[in-house]
C-alpha cells in the first residue's frame, strides 16, 4: 500500500518518553533496573527478558508519540514516529541524544518547544500486522515528518556546529 501524506500541525509531543533501548544481542526491548546514579556508573543498567540477563550494551531508539491536528483542525489524530523519522527531524540519532542529555537534560524541553505548533507533512503508512495482535486503527504510523516551513532546521544542527 502506498504511503499517505497528511497535512498537520503538531499539538503535543511526548519527548520525555521518546527514547527506549533494545538489547544489542537480540534487539528486544530491555527494562531499566537502575535509577541510581552509582549503579549506572557500575554498569548495572538494564535487564533483557528475552536473553534473561543484565545487559550493558544496548541500542537507543526513538518512539515519539504525537497528537496532531489534520485537515485544517477538523480531526485530531494520534501518531507515532519511530527511529529514522525522528532522527531526520532532530538531526541526531537516539544514541547521540542520550549522550547529549547527560550534559543537558533540558534538551527535551527544547525539542518539545520546537515541535509543538510545527506545521508539517506526515508521510504515513499502515501499521504492520503482528501475530496475534490487531492493528490499532486510531494511531497513525509516521515514517517521515517534513516541516512545511522551508526555513526549518533540525534541532541539533546548531549544537553540532558548535562542537
Amino acid at each position: 500500500m502506498a504511503p499517505t501524506i497528511l497535512h498537520a500541525v503538531i499539538l503535543q509531543a511526548t519527548s520525555r518518553s521518546m527514547i527506549f533501548r533494545k538489547c544489542a544481542e537480540c534487539t528486544n526491548k530491555i527494562i531499566g533496573v537502575a535509577q541510581n546514579v552509582e549503579l549506572r556508573s557500575a554498569g548495572v543498567l538494564y535487564y533483557c527478558p528475552e536473553c534473561d540477563k543484565d545487559v550493558d550494551k544496548y541500542k537507543a531508539n526513538y518512539d515519539l508519540q504525537l497528537i496532531v491536528s489534520v485537515s485544517n483542525g477538523q480531526k485530531i489524530q494520534q501518531a507515532v514516529v519511530y527511529d529514522e523519522g525522528v532522527s531526520r527531524l532532530l538531526g541526531c540519532s537516539a544514541d547521540k541524544l542520550c549522550e547529549l542529555l547527560l550534559e543537558s537534560p533540558a534538551l527535551l524541553d527544547e525539542i518539545e518547544e520546537k515541535l509543538i505548533g510545527l506545521r508539517c507533512h506526515l508521510v504515513t503508512r499502515q501499521e504492520k500486522k503482528k501475530k496475534g495482535k490487531k492493528p490499532s486503527n486510531n494511531v497513525v504510523i509516521v515514517d517521515a515528518i517534513i516541516p512545511a516551513d522551508p526555513r526549518f532546521r533540525p534541532v541539533f544542527v546548531e549544537n553540532e556546529e558548535e562542537t
